[in-house]
């Protein structure tokens, strides 16, 4: 297989519209899929993927296919908006045996558009980044094979950190005292994306709280923390610490890699292009918020499932055990060498190379040590008072306690708690 190619997003969304963990999807363009014949005898299944950017990505999963040999495999590249088109196949039962999610929606779980997949799963659940099961279990059950994690994080230009003799922050205060030194008149401290927000989600966690309490009848991220977190970053903003109006936003490098700031908001997708424009680049976990936080790493996913209405059911769940669970060699190749991204399986992560040392390593122990992601059962009536609240605080100034007070309510009726 192919080394790292130049960079280009292949990433999972946010969760409840609050901000995107990349552009995987959005990017994608044209309005038609292809087939492609691989794979071996047995029943033929149709595995639907959508458009990656990096170069290789579609051969990869031919070539994944081929090697199969309990079924043949006919790969379905799906252009145009993945998310509609496979929503509306997996509705009508056209044709869809094996696909990759990045939502998994309770929904349509509970309507059989999914099949169930914890008989795969649940035996070898101890082998799995523990974080990455979280948003593919409804209840006791799980419905998908997590493929690849995309943690995010802070990137850092490591020969300003050490002139101004700077340690990486683990709390929040020790990052808005970084970004504030690091401002001049020609380079911002910190990108927390045009909108200010990019790292909010994360910081749920990182404030000591959680999308959802672990009973899944109410939201707990309506932390002191956070209305901490929220109004350190109001502050920044009126202090003119924070870059805004970059000619793109958080999820592409390109902000930072021209030097508009010292500090960015990023994911582990950048970490190519990055290290190969510049030779100081750091990295470091969100930073603990309030007395109550946690230093943490934002997870995105995406993961393998089988359509609820495929004929194929054994045929086409055999055919995802073998490709992401029991394949490592596959599952390596498709996180590393397409892009950046941590492999879900813990043992493939530490055995891989390019996750033994430096950044890399750095990323790799995130994910492992401090990795979370958001449940399933966040759903837009549910997320839509907490995004409504992070805008008013950012764009509009409002206050952070009483959003998230009116946030905290509005969801929870949403709940029906």
């Amino acid at each position: 297989m192919s080394a790292r190619k130049q960079f280009s997003r292949r990433t999972a969304l946010g969760l409840g519209g609050m901000t995107l963990a990349g552009a995987g999807l959005t990017a994608c363009g044209g309005n038609t899929g292809g087939l492609t014949d691989s794979g071996g005898g047995g029943e033929t299944l149709s595995q639907w993927y959508h458009q990656y950017g990096e170069d290789g990505t579609k051969e990869a999963a031919t070539e994944y296919a081929a090697a199969y040999e309990d079924a043949t495999v006919k790969v379905n590249w799906v252009t145009g908006d993945y998310a509609a088109r496979l929503s509306t196949a997996l509705l009508s039962g056209g044709g869809v045996d094996v696909f990759e999610n990045n939502t998994i929606n309770v929904d349509q779980a509970e309507q059989g558009r999914y099949v169930e997949l914890t008989d795969i799963v649940d035996p070898v659940k101890d082998q799995f980044n523990e974080a990455a099961l979280g948003p593919v279990t409804i209840g006791e059950k799980i419905w998908g094979i997590p493929m690849i994690l995309d943690p995010q994080h802070f990137y850092y230009r490591k020969s300003l950190f050490e002139k101004a003799g700077i340690e990486p922050p683990e709390t929040f205060d020790d990052l808005v005292a970084a970004a504030t030194e690091l401002t001049t008149p020609d380079q911002k401290g910190l990108f927390l994306g045009n909108n200010f927000d990019a790292s909010c989600w994360a910081m749920v966690w990182a404030a000591g709280g959680t999308p959802l309490n672990d009973a899944r009848d109410a939201v707990a991220y309506n932390t002191p923390g956070y209305v901490e977190g929220l109004g350190a970053i109001q502050q920044m903003i009126a202090d003119e610490v924070l870059l805004t109006g970059a000619p793109s936003d958080w999820a592409d490098p390109a902000a930072f890699g021209a030097g508009l700031s010292a500090i960015t908001w990023g994911g582990c997708w950048a970490l190519p292009v990055l290290e190969s424009s510049l030779d100081d680049i750091g990295v470091f976990s969100h930073p603990a918020v309030g007395a109550d936080g946690r230093q943490v790493a934002f997870m995105g996913t995406w993961n393998q499932q089988v359509g609820g209405n495929s004929q194929k059911t054994d045929a086409a769940k055999a055919f995802a055990k073998w490709l992401w669970v029991d394949q490592t060699e596959h599952q390596t190749d498709w996180a590393l060498n397409y892009g950046f991204h941590i492999p879900p399986l813990t043992a493939v992560a530490d055995e891989a190379e390019a996750l033994k040392d430096g950044n890399g390593l750095e990323i790799a122990t995130m994910a492992k040590e401090m990795g979370v992601t958001g449940p399933p059962e966040w759903t837009g009536e549910i997320s839509t008072p907490h995004a409504d609240a992070i805008s008013n605080v950012l764009k509009n100034g409002a206050d952070p306690a009483e959003e998230l007070a009116a946030a905290e309510k509005a969801s929870n009726r949403a709940i029906g708690s």
